[in-house]
């Protein structure tokens, strides 16, 4: 599923009907003493695993068994049936569930699933409202990561989601492909939170680093593309006041046009 700008620029949860209300986090929430910057990270991780990647970096001992398996098998496969024969696999993931969800989530042994609650009964016992099972994980976890302005790229894809035998031998090729060492490293460090957090407080006229921490991290990423659009709009403005528009290349309306998509 893949939500609309509406819903990813809201601070209110996105509610998943039998599953629960995936909370939007803000950067106080994050960088609460309990989470850490350092948890969120840990968190996006176990978002992104997949059970090929659990296995060739996480536990290497499963590795042969999973290339044992078939195309037919692997596209059967995703991180549950992993989570559901480690037990610290269930706790990890089911205190990531529990940050991103409005309600409590609690892993069940008994059913191989977790389930969404807001309360427990006079004796204790949870009252379920939803459950996150097999067939959703995937595509639950996805609408995690786009809530956090993060999509997948194609070689950590979860083949799970894979339709065909073709596509998946296309997606193999993509993997091999892929570069084991990126040379943009030093870049990445540039919109990493922190800096991003540290660069829109200071450039900002009305956000600064006492409000800047009720922004969710969508906002934020929105506020620093919407920041830099702002620079080259001032710049173009200031080079038609100064030198004209004869060729009409300068709109004045670039500062709110929608990015275009590809």
């Amino acid at each position: 599923m893949k939500l609309d700008y509406a819903a990813l620029i809201s601070p209110f949860p996105f509610y998943i009907e039998g599953v629960g209300g995936i909370n939007s986090p803000v950067l106080r929430q994050i960088w609460n003493p309990d989470i850490t910057y350092q948890g969120y990270q840990m968190y996006l991780t176990l978002l992104l695993m997949t059970p090929e990647t659990f296995c060739k970096q996480a536990d290497l001992s499963r590795l042969k068994w999973y290339e044992s398996l078939s195309y037919e098998e692997r596209m059967k496969l995703n991180m549950m049936d992993i989570i559901a024969t480690d037990e610290s696999l269930q706790k990890s993931y089911s205190n990531m569930f529990d940050f991103f969800f409005e309600e409590n989530v609690i892993w069940n042994s008994e059913y191989s699933l977790f389930f969404t609650y807001e309360s427990t009964d006079s004796n204790g016992q949870i009252i379920p409202k939803g459950m996150i099972h097999h067939n959703i994980f995937t595509e639950l976890c996805d609408i995690i990561l786009q809530r956090c302005g993060i999509t997948r790229n194609n070689a950590d894809t979860d083949i799970s989601k894979v339709k065909s035998k073709r596509a998946l031998e296309i997606l193999d090729k993509l993997k091999k492909r892929r570069p084991k060492h990126s040379d943009s490293s030093a870049r990445d460090e540039d919109i990493e939170l922190p800096n991003l957090i540290a660069s829109v407080a200071v450039k900002s006229n009305s956000i600064n680093f006492t409000n800047i921490w009720d922004l969710t991290v969508f906002q934020l990423y929105e506020q620093f593309k919407r920041e830099q659009t702002n620079v080259y709009f001032d710049i173009q403005k200031m080079s038609v006041a100064a030198y004209g528009n004869e060729k009409k290349t300068f709109k004045g309306d670039e500062w709110y046009k929608c990015e275009k998509k590809i």
